[in-house]
């Protein structure tokens, strides 16, 4: 009995990490999406300096 709680717990634990995991990854996978999309702005008007 002591044993299936235990499993019950262990298995409890290893979801609870990989919903934290999946959540830590959205969240780099948003803020690299941003730094890509800030850095084609720039380099956008950068073009548009040069050009002038």
């Amino acid at each position: 009995m002591k044993l299936n709680i235990l499993l019950l717990a262990v298995l409890a634990a290893a979801a609870v990490y990989i919903i934290t995991l999946r959540r830590q990854l959205q969240a780099e996978q948003l803020r690299g999406n941003m730094y890509r999309d800030i850095s084609a702005r720039l380099d956008r008007r950068v073009a548009e300096l040069a050009a002038k």
